[in-house]
């Protein structure tokens, strides 16, 4: 058959293979969906458990001369059994840590494994693997064997029987509980750890029974070495368990077939060498463009692991104390500067320089991973992108730092085109699409003769200001003062409000967006940033090297997807979110086996077993190591000190004033709502939902749980868009508005959870808040311009007053984490105040606070109304503390309006009393002791 408008053909045979190829690809799918439906990790050991098994198999069937099907069963039974040790010993113990990494572990599981497997009895038998079927059959001229026939037998009943498993019976629904919510899981009775260890046991032997039916169909020969699922193959499982969104097996198994397929049909019919992975790379690109986009409440978890215990009182003040971040810094960059006056030779000066290049790669996974939250599996290939376009323009004369920087510009722009679609939706779909790109760029991009004739590249010598940068110690010297450069730049954009809304984006993307910061745009903003980096580096990574090739037969390629995952373990090992991680964790991967040599101990403690027993018992890094031991030597020289008081502030009397929003028709009323209809999944929400709020006013929303409050709640705010209906903020249709957009009108918003960021302080989440009115641009804050210095010596100070006018000052470089939910309701007041929002959204402002201490809140949100002169909406149980201060009031019941009105007219409305009141006064009035609105109790 042809197809049309081309010169290629489909046959039988091609039809055949491509469907066997892709139920290959498919069953490795169904281990990766299964892993992260259960832990939303993607598991980078399968391949590696899968290995190990096979080659027991092999051993078993063909030395051992065990029965196959007995010897499957036995290997199974093995991969179950190894991965049930890996989560009770490595992934329960990791089950609070960031994703990132969980992920990273996952690596040092597969290093261990291959330990492992190399560790067997060595084979007496070569051959082909075994496969029990001595049979063959032609079927439309295709001739099929024993391989053939296991692969139609086994992946079809695999996952249709995982399908049936995972949805129609109790303990699949216990893997979806647990996965979405372990806590609530735990409480409503699930044995959570238990499911855990059973899918990661049912993982092992699927992963075991993968390899032993690939194998046969790859022709592997028993007793040679043989490669383990790497990237390239990886990329194809993750590219169909997409297809499946990672949670359905049916759909990856489509997914897998039409992989399978469509690679079959364009290597037989001659596709230039690279062009299915490309075809692959766009196609993840295209599945992830047509995902809709998420506001999930946060990232996928990849928060910052190292903390800073805190400084004692004593020693708060003491000069070196609280510059001793600057004299580390100083010392560290001094001693780097002399090294080459001690390591004399040119191997260890370029051994240097290319530790310093892989710092500067680390430092741009730690904005783009510690700090934005996103994992990227790919961050070599934007290495590549700059070492190469840097050599194509050196060799066409280009000065050298033209040349280098605008390899950085090409590595920005890479990160831009990848970055755009995935950070779109939220989970590993970055993850997947820049393991992708890696694989794409080394399959395909870097062989394009837009860089030149390969495979081998010459970056020619470079002059600069008349130095001789073929002289290893002047480049490292010159190295050196770039990445001290880049990485004073990076502290810098974590200290503005650029960087600190990256954190807050990855912390809680809905609080951030209720303060007007762009999640995708901040999110975007550290891809493109980092892309740039990353293409620095490899500018100087090739001009380092001189001449260089892209593939090796012995090695990783240099640019390849192998290095990404190798930065990923870099920066966790050195402490991830922070700038001295980066230079501590390429200290110790790249420069320790270089200096000490390639000994048994030195190749284990960097190696992913290394990494693993780091990350097990340091989730810090080394960067949490040093910070320890400076808190102790602290802490003891701290004896015998008087503790300094915390310095007393002056109270305000007045606040910054904001300025006032832009309405564009000052008698529309502040607040419409009109027809709003609002499903779930075939279940009601909100039902013609209707709401007007006039300026100044105070609106109470109540109803029983599931009446559709803050469902509609969400509805004015962004976050959840309505299938019909019109919302009007100030007269203008926000229908259509993103939540960020709607807060730059005005819209300020309280969540239930009162969550806020985790990993800023309260003066940090201030300043986030203070973005809604002045925003701090990247660049500037970045680059230090006059300008933007400014804005934030301005921001700094009118944070500060926020704090203080609410009393919050001995707070203020508390983790708002480590705040009482009290003290962090206050924390979402004060960032109110400083957004300057004339339409405040309250949903539940005193949930999770104390009786006594929820009082207090009436009269402080009716100052901050005065403060704003603005409008309330606010949704709250507390009927007493809603009705002092509301001017009127709606109820709603299953997602429909029954009463609106004054507070009393409401309250004693009979729908209202028997949908939610109920008739018991005294529990509608909290205590007999309470004066409400009109009346007494």
């Amino acid at each position: 058959m042809d197809i049309p408008a081309t010169t290629w053909s489909i046959t039988s045979d091609m039809l055949v293979f491509g469907l066997l190829t892709g139920l290959a690809y498919a069953i490795l799918a169904a281990g990766i969906v299964l892993v992260y439906r259960a832990t939303k990790v993607i598991n980078l050991a399968h391949g590696e458990i899968g290995a190990f098994g096979a080659v027991l198999l092999a051993k078993m069937v063909l030395d051992w001369h065990w029965n196959f099907w007995l010897a499957l069963a036995a290997t199974l039974v093995c991969g179950a059994a190894i991965g049930a040790v890996v989560e009770m010993g490595v992934i329960r113990r990791l089950a609070k840590a960031p994703r990132l990494i969980l992920l990273v572990a996952t690596l040092g599981v597969g290093q261990l494994v291959f330990l492992g497997r190399v560790l067997l009895p060595e084979m007496e038998n070569y051959g082909s693997f075994p496969s029990p079927l001595d049979r063959e059959a032609n079927v439309g001229g295709v001739v099929l064997s024993s391989p053939h026939f296991m692969m139609l037998a086994f992946v079809p009943a695999v996952i249709v029987g995982l399908t049936v498993f995972l949805t129609r019976t109790p303990f699949g629904l216990a893997v979806r509980a647990s996965a979405d919510n372990p806590d609530r899981a735990k409480l409503a009775g699930v044995p959570v750890m238990r499911v855990s260890t059973t899918v990661w046991a049912i993982s092992g032997a699927l992963a075991v029974l993968t390899v032993a039916l690939l194998n046969p169909m790859t022709g592997a020969v028993v007793g040679l070495p043989t490669a383990s699922v790497g990237p390239g193959l990886l990329v194809h499982a993750l590219a169909a368990a997409l297809v499946g969104g990672l949670t359905s097996m049916p759909r990856a198994m489509m997914g897998g077939l039409a992989v399978g397929l469509i690679e079959t049909v364009m290597v037989s019919n001659g596709a230039p060498t690279g062009s299915p992975e490309l075809v692959l790379f766009l196609a993840i690109l295209v599945l992830t463009l047509l995902r809709r986009p998420g506001m999930g409440g946060g990232t996928d978890g990849l928060g910052i692991t190292v903390k800073t215990p805190p400084i004692p009182s004593a020693m708060r003040n003491v000069w070196w104390v609280r510059r001793s971040g600057l004299i580390g810094a100083v010392v560290a960059v001094a001693v780097a500067a002399l090294l080459p006056l001690v390591f004399t030779t040119s191997a260890d000066q370029y051994m240097f320089t290319r530790v310093l290049i892989f710092a500067l790669v680390g430092l741009s996974v730690t904005v783009l991973a510690g700090w934005a939250g996103q994992l990227t599996l790919g961050q070599f290939g934007f290495v590549g992108i700059g070492a190469l376009v840097a050599t194509q323009l050196a060799s066409n004369g280009v000065p050298f730092l033209a040349a280098v920087a605008q390899g950085a510009v090409a590595g920005g722009l890479a990160a831009f085109v990848v970055g755009l679609p995935a950070l779109r939706v939220e989970g590993p779909f970055l993850a997947v699409t820049t393991l992708a790109f890696a694989v794409a760029c080394q399959s395909w991009l870097y062989g394009q003769g837009i860089f030149g004739a390969g495979p081998t590249y010459t970056f020619p010598a470079q002059r600069l200001f008349g130095l001789d940068l073929s002289s290893e110690r002047t480049f490292y010297l010159l190295t050196l003062a770039i990445v001290v450069v880049c990485a004073a730049a990076v502290v810098r954009l974590r200290r503005t409000g650029a960087g600190i809304s990256m954190i807050a984006v990855r912390d809680n993307d809905r609080a951030a967006s209720s303060f007007a910061v762009a999640p995708v745009g901040a999110k975007l903003s550290a891809f493109v940033f980092a892309g740039a980096l990353a293409g620095l580096a490899g500018g100087l990574y090739a001009a380092a090297a001189g001449q260089y090739g892209l593939a090796s037969a012995t090695s990783p390629a240099i640019f390849g997807p192998e290095q990404s995952t190798l930065i990923i373990s870099m920066v966790v090992i050195g402490g991830l979110g922070r700038v001295s991680g980066s230079i501590l964790g390429a200290i110790y991967l790249i420069g320790l086996p270089a200096v000490l040599g390639d000994s048994f101990s030195v190749s284990l403690a960097t190696s992913g077993i290394g990494v693993l027993v780091l990350i097990l018992f340091l989730p810090g890094g080394l960067t949490q190591l040093g910070l320890t031991a400076r808190s102790a030597i602290l802490s003891h020289l701290a004896r015998g000190r008087a503790a300094v008081p915390d310095p007393v502030r002056p109270p305000i009397e007045t606040l910054p004033r904001p300025e006032p929003v832009l309405v564009t028709d000052p008698a529309a009323p502040a607040i419409a709502v009109t027809g709003v209809n609002v499903s779930f999944g075939g279940r009601v929400a909100l039902k013609d939902a209707s709401l007007t709020v006039a300026r100044g006013e105070v609106v109470g929303v109540i109803g029983a749980n599931g009446a559709g409050k803050s469902t509609l709640m969400n509805v004015i705010s962004g976050f959840v868009r309505p299938q019909s209906g019109r919302i009007e903020i100030g007269g203008v249709d926000v229908t259509s508005f993103a939540p960020h957009q709607r807060a730059a009108l005005g819209m300020g918003r309280v969540f239930q959870d009162a969550r806020l960021f985790g990993d800023l302080t309260v003066h940090e989440t201030v300043r986030v808040a203070l973005e809604a009115r002045d925003r701090s641009e990247f660049v500037p804050s970045l680059l230090a311009l006059p300008g933007g210095r400014a804005r934030e010596r301005r921001k700094n100070a009118d944070a500060d007053s926020y704090i203080d006018f609410l009393g919050l000052g001995r707070y203020a470089h508390s983790l708002t984490s480590e705040l009482s939910t009290g003290t962090r309701r206050i924390v979402e007041m004060c960032c109110l105040l400083a957004q300057g929002a004339d339409v405040l959204m309250l949903d539940e402002p005193t949930g999770g606070v104390a009786q006594k201490e929820s009082e207090a809140f009436g009269p402080l949100i009716k100052s901050i109304q005065r403060e704003l002169s603005a409008t309330v909406v606010i949704i709250e149980h507390d009927m007493p503390l809603t009705m002092s201060i509301s001017d009127r009031m709606y109820c709603y019941s299953a997602g429909q309006l029954i009463a609106e009105g004054a507070p009393e007219v409401v309250r004693d409305n009979p729908d209202v009393v028997a949908a939610y009141l109920g008739t018991d006064r005294r529990a509608i009035e909290r205590s007999d002791s309470l004066i409400i609105a009109g009346g007494s109790a």
